[in-house]
């Protein structure tokens, strides 16, 4: 497994460190590792035509999720 390092504002590791438990990922690499996984669904759904869109509970489109 590689090992990847980088260096984050103050303000971006407060909210990694947020996400981390709101998502309740173990770690800020699994919290990492999904949200990389979450952004390949995007660039892919993009370059076959599609939309990634945030929804009400009743499927109201609110937002589409840019790329």
């Amino acid at each position: 497994m590689s090992r990847v390092n980088f260096d984050v504002s103050p303000e971006l590791d407060e909210t990694i460190n947020k996400l981390v438990k709101l998502t309740g990922s173990a770690s800020k690499s699994e919290l990492l590792r999904r949200a990389i996984a979450l952004m390949k669904v995007a660039v892919e759904a993009k370059y076959e035509g599609r939309k990634i869109v945030i929804a009400e509970k009743d499927r109201t489109p609110v937002a589409e999720v840019i790329i």
